[in-house]
């Protein structure tokens, strides 16, 4: 299973090393196969093009945090697509709130600019890049960390609070996005599909609220009405404190 989940590096974008995990490529071969079975090359040639523009979309999105990041002086290690979407592993984005949020909101800012342009497309080609870029900006905003969306609420709070109270009330107001997704998925019928989704973001948000605990330990626990009543801080102060891995 770690065969297939281990990412390998296929190649670079703007000198940032691109990794895939092999998980992605057997999905992706399982479902021309099955297209190819069902409706003939035609349908399937038409996937391979619609998954091009996709894994394109999405790289565009990711490359854009990257190269987001590294003008703001963070260091970033490299890009991984996974199963569920990609990721860019960065040091220090946690810890300086008014930068986290930057980069964050510039994978979606990007989705939703391709989105703008595809709309001057005509035919097929500019209804579905438009639909797919909507997917990755608008999707990605939805506040449920560790989402982008969720990342520029924890970004907000963090400059208001410590980084630990402000992790910890991204991921509150992130469960009941969850919760809320599955049940509008169960009306219409993709519950189990939402049910995957929406267990690797609390999975994921569990694991990076971990890494903060490890990170900063336990102390300035707050509610979250506490949270939200607190004053605003000085940015100066989060951006000198020590980095972290992202």
């Amino acid at each position: 299973m770690r065969a297939l989940t281990r990412p390998h590096r296929i190649g670079r974008l703007f000198g940032i090393p691109v990794l895939v995990s092999p998980l992605v490529v057997a999905l992706l071969g399982f479902l021309l196969v099955h297209t190819l079975q069902r409706a003939g090359f035609a349908a399937a040639g038409e996937v391979i093009g619609w998954l091009a523009l996709a894994v394109a979309s999405l790289l565009a999105h990711e490359g854009a945090h990257a190269l987001a990041a590294r003008r703001l002086g963070l260091r970033v290690y490299d890009i991984c697509i996974g199963p569920l979407g990609g990721m860019v592993r960065m040091e220090g984005v946690s810890h300086r709130p008014g930068i986290e949020l930057r980069v964050a909101a510039a994978g979606p800012a990007l989705n939703l600019a391709l989105a703008s342009l595809f709309l001057l497309v005509p035919g097929q080609l500019g209804t579905g890049g438009t639909l797919i870029n909507l997917i990755f900006g608008l999707g990605n905003l939805l506040p449920a960390f560790p989402l982008d969306g969720g990342r520029m609420v924890r970004a907000w709070l963090a400059t208001r609070v410590p980084l630990l109270a402000a992790t910890r009330a991204a991921i509150r107001l992130s469960h009941w996005i969850l919760v809320a997704t599955l049940a509008v998925a169960n009306w219409y019928g993709e519950f189990l599909l939402a049910l995957l989704l929406c267990s690797f973001l609390y999975l994921a948000g569990r694991e990076e609220l971990t890494q903060v605990l490890l990170q900063n330990g336990t102390e300035n626990a707050m509610s979250s009405k506490e949270v939200m009543r607190a004053p605003a801080k000085n940015d100066d102060e989060e951006d000198d404190r020590s980095p972290d891995l992202d």
